[in-house]
């Protein structure tokens, strides 16, 4: 799967099969994690499998584990661009290794 698209609520996830089909994943997807993580970034959301092997501190994957376990803590937080762009690496790494385990 490389290419996951979601509408713009995180609601639905697919991805389009070599036959040009648009496969429902939206079951297999941490939906709320990305929901949750989109107040974070306070942008548009890019799940991009290309940026995961980009290295980022282990500071940025905590983050985002934590975000995925304890989501209401993320109303105390508020992070800069360069941390933004981190965070966004270590997100799309957290997403697809969820995504692998489910498939």
């Amino acid at each position: 799967m490389k290419n996951i698209i979601s509408n713009k609520s995180f609601d639905k996830f697919c991805y389009i099969d070599e036959k040009n089909n648009m496969v429902d994943i939206t079951n297999k997807c941490p939906i709320e994690l990305c929901k949750n993580f989109k107040k974070i970034i306070k942008d548009d959301l890019v799940l991009d499998k290309s940026i995961i092997d980009i290295p980022v501190e282990d500071i940025y994957h905590y983050i985002i584990e934590k975000t995925y376990s304890t989501p209401s803590w993320i109303e105390e937080v508020n992070f800069n661009n360069h941390s933004k762009k981190k965070l966004i690496i270590a997100f799309n790494k957290f997403f697809f290794n969820k995504l692998n385990e489910n498939v």
